[in-house]
């Protein structure tokens, strides 16, 4: 399969000719190598620097945690991962389960390339943003409360706190798989934009179970080079396999690992600092021209790269309306009847709307019902109308329950949301 990068600034396929890996057991823990002949440095410093010798095997831990650290709620089985950037302020230790330098002071992280830590953190995320662009994952700044996510400390001045050689300009707990959290570590931060990126994305990607590459285009090349353009989607052999594994499709190993954004925008690592795009929205259940019963469930994903205000469903020409104040997004109707377009729209806080219309038909009678569908009889109500024995009239009697994933401990009224 021909290498195809993913992110920034995308090449023809690379002419990278493999040469033989060494093989070694995973329990081999931090073996410094040099730097290779063929590399491009990205600038006249980085020849000082390697991405060799950068996995590290993790000590048992105890401490566990669950999924789920952000997202944006909707206990619908989307919600993204998390990267926990940490930025090194010089006072911080760090004794998390799977951390490379479970001891000393970390660094303070000092930036050369641009007059602000902002912004020189904005430069860098402009390229973590592209590399990680297909990935359902989410870079954030602020550390998260509670479940797990992953850690990159981005510090300066080498890792001779941490006991690795000066070279080395990260390093990561690595065991083949996706550790589904831990702390890697970026020692070499700050010299310049790119290049801080690159090792950033390199010691998480090994948080994520992936190996080093001989493509000089890959993140996953071992040595920093002008040359990487992203995560590269094709067959690249491996350097050093520890894990039985002759070649690597590194952006496949990240999407199956991280799995497929969704779409729409992603939340920013600095917040809701500049609120730049639309929410988008978009239906999980049911599809559009779909045949229902008159009782069924509407789910909905919603992202905004800020904060969601509230979100909207109209039922029409049924005449149903509410209003979710917060995720999960998800109603259940009944009392449906007939051919019904349903709009759901979301509101951030500054204003901006975006939405999703569809169209479902339901019966007009118990008949009508396909051999598939119930009448909803002994289901959950949510949007409730009572039939009369003379046809299928709504009563003015309707009301609206907003359930979460777990209808049972979750279902709740929403008092005046349903009006006609």
């Amino acid at each position: 399969m021909a290498s195809r990068p993913r992110g920034p600034g995308h090449r023809t396929d690379p002419d990278v000719k493999p040469f033989s890996s060494a093989l070694f057991a995973s329990s081999v823990a931090c073996a410094i190598a040099g730097l290779p002949g063929p590399a491009q440095a990205a600038d006249a410093g980085a020849a000082s620097m390697s991405l060799h010798g950068d996995l590290m095997t993790p000590a048992e831990s105890e401490t566990t945690t669950v999924q789920g650290a952000l997202g944006n709620g909707s206990g619908n089985g989307h919600e993204p991962k998390v990267i926990y950037l940490r930025y090194a302020d010089g006072s911080e230790t760090h004794t998390s389960n799977y951390d490379a330098c479970n001891t000393g002071k970390v660094p303070k992280f000092e930036c050369t390339f641009a007059p602000t830590l902002v912004e020189c953190q904005r430069q860098i995320q402009t390229y973590l943003d592209a590399w990680y662009a297909d990935f359902n994952v989410i870079f954030t700044l602020t550390r998260p409360t509670s479940g797990k996510y992953y850690t990159e400390v981005v510090s300066s001045g080498g890792g001779a706190w941490c006991k690795v050689d000066d070279k080395v300009a990260g390093v990561a707990p690595f065991l083949c798989n996706d550790l589904a959290g831990g702390v890697a570590y970026t020692f070499q931060g700050g010299r310049n934009a790119r290049e801080t990126a690159v090792i950033i994305a390199q010691e998480q990607a090994h948080l994520v179970g992936l190996e080093h590459t001989n493509n000089a285009h890959d993140i996953m090349f071992p040595t920093i080079s002008s040359d990487t353009m992203g995560f590269v989607d094709g067959d690249s052999p491996v350097s050093g396999d520890r894990c039985d594994r002759e070649t690597q499709n590194s952006y496949g190993m990240m999407k199956k690992a991280l799995g497929e954004w969704p779409g729409g925008p992603k939340p920013s690592a600095f917040g809701c600092m500049e609120d730049t795009q639309i929410p988008s929205v978009r239906f999980l259940s049911p599809s559009n021209g779909d045949k229902k019963g008159h009782a069924f469930a509407v789910t909905v994903d919603v992202h905004d790269d800020c904060d969601v205000k509230k979100v909207a469903i109209s039922v029409m020409p049924q005449g149903l309306t509410a209003v979710a104040m917060a995720a999960p997004y998800e109603w259940d109707l009944t009392g449906i009847n007939g051919a019904q377009t349903i709009t759901v729209t979301a509101t951030d806080g500054s204003g901006r709307t975006g939405s999703a219309t569809l169209e479902v038909t339901a019966p007009e009678t118990r008949e009508e019902l396909g051999p598939n569908e119930s009448d909803g009889a002994g289901g959950c109500s949510v949007a409730s109308g009572a039939f009369s024995a003379a046809g299928l009239v709504p009563s003015l009697a309707m009301f609206l329950l907003f359930s979460g994933k777990n209808r049972r401990s979750r279902l709740r009224h929403v008092p005046g949301a349903l009006t006609r």
